[in-house]
Order: C-alpha cells, then sequence, then structure tokens
C-alpha cells in the first residue's frame, strides 16, 4: 500500500482582533478505507492513515467479528481498499457481566494520564485528531491517534490483538465521548476499564453499570469522575 503523508500544508487567513496575516496551517489527512469481509462490504472507514492493519484487525474484533488474530485468514490492503479472508462470527449481542479482577491505584490512573495527554504529536501539530492508549501498566501502553474516536481505539485494540496482549487485564483511555457503542467494543473484547477526558451519555454509563464495568470520565489532572465500577479503581481512604 502507498504511503499517504499524515497532514497537508495549506495558505490560510488568520484573523486576531483587528488584524489579518496570511500564514501556513497544518491540516490532518483524512482518508476512505473501504473494508469487504468474505467478499461482502463491511463499511467505510473515515480515518487517518497510518497503522491501518491495527484499524482492521481492531475494528473486526470490536464489531464481536473475530475473536483471535488467526480467524483472520489474509488480508490485503491496497489503496483505500481492505479485503479481508475470516472465520468470521455472528457478532454476540447479550453479554455477561465483567469478572476479570483488574485493579488500578488511583496513584497510577493520573500518572498514566499525565504520560497520556503529553504523548499526541499529531494533535499537537494540527489539533484534528483522538487519541487512545492500551495500558498494561502506567509505563508499558499502545498508543494510537486517528481522526475517528473510535478507530483510535479499534487501532490499539488491534495492534493489542497482533500482539498478543491479553486485553482483559488492560486498562482503557481515550481522548473521546463514551458512548454506548465503545462499551460495546469493550463487552467484545474483554476490557474492563475505560477513562476518558471527556464525557460518558447516559446509555454509555448504563450499560457498564448493568455488565460491572468500569468507566471514568473527564480525567483532567489529578481528577476523575467515576461512573461505574469504583471497586476496580483503588484509593487510599
Amino acid at each position: 500500500m502507498r504511503t499517504m503523508k499524515l497532514t497537508k500544508e495549506f495558505g490560510i487567513i488568520r484573523l486576531q482582533d483587528d488584524t489579518s496575516c496570511p500564514t501556513m496551517d497544518r491540516v490532518i489527512t483524512e482518508c476512505a478505507l473501504e473494508l469487504t469481509v468474505n467478499g461482502s462490504l463491511m463499511g467505510v472507514l473515515l480515518c487517518t492513515p497510518q497503522d491501518l492493519e491495527a484499524l482492521v484487525y481492531g475494528h473486526l474484533l470490536a464489531e464481536g467479528l473475530i475473536k483471535a488474530k488467526c480467524d483472520v485468514l489474509e488480508l490485503s490492503l491496497d489503496g483505500s481498499c481492505a479485503e479481508v479472508r475470516a472465520n468470521s462470527r455472528q457478532a454476540q449481542k447479550i453479554y455477561g457481566p465483567c469478572l476479570a479482577e483488574v485493579c488500578l491505584d488511583a496513584q497510577e490512573l493520573f500518572a498514566a494520564m499525565e504520560t497520556f495527554q503529553s504523548q499526541s504529536s499529531l494533535f499537537q501539530a494540527t489539533g484534528g485528531v483522538h487519541s487512545a492508549a492500551l495500558c498494561q501498566s502506567a509505563t508499558e501502553r499502545i498508543f494510537m491517534e486517528d481522526i475517528g474516536r473510535h478507530n483510535a481505539v479499534d487501532k490499539v485494540l488491534g495492534k493489542a490483538l497482533l500482539e498478543d496482549w491479553d486485553i482483559s487485564r488492560t486498562f482503557l483511555i481515550t481522548t473521546g465521548r463514551v458512548s454506548v457503542q465503545l462499551i460495546t467494543k469493550a463487552l467484545h473484547t474483554g476490557l474492563t476499564i475505560i477513562i476518558s477526558r471527556s464525557a460518558p451519555t447516559d446509555q454509555a454509563v448504563e450499560l457498564a453499570r448493568r455488565h460491572n464495568l468500569t468507566l471514568a470520565g473527564f480525567a483532567r489532572g489529578r481528577r476523575v469522575n467515576i461512573y461505574s465500577g469504583p471497586e476496580r479503581l483503588r484509593t487510599t481512604d
């Protein structure tokens, strides 16, 4: 697959107070990746053109269509097309409770967030991407960026699958709003802790509580709101 540049420069006019001046601005690149599985079009992923193998694996895993990397028998990435031959499964719609005994110390959480917030070079350059990190500890992590918040999550999940991580023993950090779709991705993959810099939706909170998944939002500085599963986040009090 040919490599696309991740950013593009445009000449713009910057207006500040009552003064305008010409300048250059870097803008994130957007591509459309057409995903076909076993000859059927699954959809078109609007994404940042990097880590596309991880995106495909993670998307299939998070949608409940595969359970292991060996379920993908063949993957062809060619330009704007991804063709997959897979032992595809039906997405599981009924979930049991999250039982993995993953616990995270509050200080470890804050340290992980501090590292996470300084890691996005593409955001610093363009302001146009979401970030996600899948962490086995505060220091061992997979970090990805994408124009789509769900794509960034799919990328870290796919990379973890390719590297044989036990996702049920990790925690996820994301910059994006947490919707019910993200909770569903967690339930498909065994993920039990989601921490976001942004807000959750009501449906995300209710689904997380129903399945004992730990959901935290507004994680900024040394403050975080815990909406579900507080027992997995340890404090000193």
